[in-house]
């Protein structure tokens, strides 16, 4: 309650400067959304937008020359982001798609309570089996390669043997 006088204040200094904002509408403006034809209505509005824009040309080249720096910056980038998100459980980019399989090394190899491998991989990534085969044995310092399977499922294998397990991300 004694908060509401301030409140009320707030709310009506808001609504004022509004109003007065739309009292200060460019003639131009008022003069092209009166015009019937479609055609001049949109002529009037492109050319008042020309006229009053805040934007120079000297803003548009030094934008162009940044989003250069920053492209090229992100290509370096490109490789840690697809290692980071594989294996997250979202809507893949063309790019994502071609990234199939990676290869890293584990850092901590154990069992749950329910017998499932819980791996922890070196760049941090976390990945608990789902299924597949249960004789399949992981310990740390295994070069492990993760591939991507149908419907968003991934198989983990130890390099050098045969047996796959099913996993899925979970950090």
């Amino acid at each position: 309650m004694k908060n509401l006088p301030k409140l009320l204040i707030a709310s009506y200094v808001a609504f004022i400067s509004n109003m007065a904002s739309a009292d200060n509408l460019s003639v131009e403006i008022v003069q092209c959304s009166e015009m019937k034809n479609n055609q001049q209505r949109l002529q009037c509005f492109d050319s008042y937008v020309a006229k009053n824009s805040t934007l120079n040309s000297e803003n548009k080249i030094d934008s162009t020359s940044k989003l250069e720096v920053s492209t090229i910056n992100t290509k370096a980038e490109g490789e840690k982001e697809l290692v980071s998100s594989f294996g997250k459980a979202h809507r893949y980019s063309e790019k994502e798609r071609e990234f199939d399989e990676f290869k890293s090394t584990i850092k901590v190899a154990s069992k749950n309570l329910h017998k499932d491998w819980e791996i922890e991989l070196e760049n941090g990534q976390i990945w608990l089996q789902k299924g597949g085969d249960k004789r399949a044995k992981f310990s740390d310092g295994d070069s492990i390669i993760i591939t991507r399977g149908v419907m968003n499922s991934f198989q983990l294998k130890k390099i050098g043997t045969k047996r796959r397990i099913r996993v899925r991300r979970i950090l």
